[in-house]
């Protein structure tokens, strides 16, 4: 089923965003009476094209059980180096993520600033909505500019429970550590991982480190991985 981002008209109709007209119309060569999936205030729609000129209008249906998870998360990810946050944006939207924070840790080797920043924001933005889209969500997350770790360990006490998932911690995973919270932090450090100096601010923070288990995540999948594990655990994953 062919899903595409709208806006509401009324109660029973809404529009396409005008991006999604032209991968309609022109792409996949859709018309009137063809059945889609609108995507927008949070919910999935049924739909049916009812008009097609001069904007691509949906008959609404049925509002159908929402794809978000009961756990808002937010991914605060160290600065990677290359194109591995393409993957990390792309992954993470499709396991649940909310929104996604780089942060530039002491340990980082690509620094993101001025202008080359808001352009690569931008890319990993469009990249989030293309896997909200294809992964059926209802919601695509933020992503947003780089943050200095200092300035992250000021925000990340907004949250009821910080995860910082740390290859020197044992024996202390997700499971023993959420117990209910609906606005959970998680922390990845980058390549270089966290340093000891890190990990006491991010304690002071209020942040929990934990163990992923026995075997060390790259930094792009780190995070895919403890989202995965919290979501599974709160049962957004059956």
């Amino acid at each position: 089923m062919h899903r595409f981002f709208s806006e509401r008209l009324d109660e029973n109709s809404a529009v396409l965003l005008p991006k999604e007209e032209d991968h309609a119309l022109r792409v996949l060569r859709l018309n009137t009476g063809d059945a889609c999936q609108a995507l927008m205030d949070g919910s999935v729609f049924d739909a049916v094209i009812r008009e097609t000129s001069p904007r691509v209008v949906l008959t609404l249906g049925e509002a159908l059980p929402t794809p978000e998870p009961s756990v808002s998360v937010t991914l605060y990810q160290g600065v990677p180096k290359g194109d591995k946050m393409d993957y990390t944006a792309q992954k993470c939207t499709e396991a649940g993520v909310s929104r996604i924070v780089p942060v530039e840790f002491s340990r980082c080797v690509a620094r993101w600033e001025g202008k080359d920043a808001v352009k690569k924001q931008a890319r990993f933005q469009r990249i989030a909505a293309e896997a909200a889209k294809q992964s059926g969500r209802a919601a695509v997350p933020e992503v947003s500019l780089p943050m200095a770790f200092g300035a992250m360990c000021a925000e990340i006490a907004k949250h009821e429970l910080i995860l910082a998932p740390w290859e020197e911690e044992h024996g202390n995973g997700i499971r023993a550590n959420w117990q209910g919270e609906k606005d959970v932090a998680i922390v990845i450090g980058p390549e270089g991982g966290i340093s000891l100096e890190e990990i006491e601010r991010l304690k002071k923070a209020g942040a929990k480190p934990v163990t992923l288990g026995p075997r060390i995540f790259r930094t792009e999948t780190a995070g895919l991985a403890a989202i995965v594990s919290l979501l599974t655990i709160s049962g957004d994953m059956e």
